[in-house]
């Protein structure tokens, strides 16, 4: 049973891997078997990584890019094919965020949001998929999306509206590829406790406030996304595509609140 969850002989691209939640879900797949392929702007991060990565045992090749560049990409991606012989699992991790008024807002942030977040995840989705159907063995397209793929708050339209599209152009790809036994879904973190959070949590009373809208009661870490993040690249889920997979110990799914004493 276990076997069906193993990535041996797999190689798998995951953008944003030098840090955040990229960090672990790139060591996690490596840890299931696959050759990772760590794809960031940062190359020194990204050689951190592999190296941990290979003193555990496992594989990895680094991949330095800028993902607003669509030729480094398509590049990059076609190398490691020729390189690797194969693309199984793309996972599209890599994005930013800006906190601004919509009233204050000006279009320059707003296409810088979109072109990280959408447009980067599309041209990597996009030729990995290319990969994945000229080897005729399907594959794994997953991107990340966020709780705020499916709710707003306020002072990061640009970020939900990324976020949102990701779930579009997920459905839209899983609709498509699906002949081709390439699955399309969306993991969506909620509260994650990552070093790129540590702005969020410098704030007083901000840690506190979101346990206590999380019917878990605290914030998530980080190695509790690697295992849905294996079962989505994995045979174990081959018959499922198109979906949203909240990992957020149910803020999305439900309404809470603490009484007063």
């Amino acid at each position: 049973m276990l076997e069906l969850f193993s990535l041996r002989d797999k190689v798998a691209v995951i953008t944003g891997a030098s840090r955040g939640l990229g960090r672990p879900m790139a060591k996690g797949l490596a840890a299931a078997g696959a050759h990772t392929v760590l794809v960031a702007r940062d190359a020194a991060r990204l050689h951190a990584v592999r190296d941990e990565i290979i003193a555990a045992g496992g594989q990895a090749t680094v991949l330095p890019l800028d993902l607003t560049d669509e030729a480094a990409i398509r590049d990059g991606v076609r190398h490691i094919a020729a390189t690797l012989g194969r693309v199984d699992i793309s996972v599209n991790n890599a994005g930013i965020i800006n906190w601004q008024n919509v009233l204050d807002s000006d279009l320059a942030d707003f296409d810088r949001i979109m072109a990280t977040n959408v447009k980067a995840t599309f041209i990597m989705a996009q030729e990995c998929a290319a990969v994945m159907q000229a080897g005729q063995r399907g594959g794994r397209i997953i991107n990340i999306g966020s709780i705020l793929s499916t709710i707003g708050r306020a002072r990061l339209h640009a970020y939900c509206t990324s976020k949102a599209a990701i779930v579009g152009l997920t459905r839209s790809m899983a609709a498509e590829l699906g002949r081709d036994n390439i699955t399309a879904n969306v993991i969506a973190p909620g509260y994650f406790e990552t070093d790129i959070n540590t702005s969020l949590t410098a704030r007083p009373g901000y840690a506190e406030a979101v346990s206590g809208v999380t019917p878990m009661e605290r914030w998530g870490r980080p190695e509790e996304l690697v295992g849905t993040l294996i079962y989505l690249a994995s045979a174990a889920s081959g018959f499922v595509t198109g979906q949203v997979i909240h990992v957020d110990g149910g803020i999305q799914s439900s309404f809470t609140f603490q009484m007063a004493a």
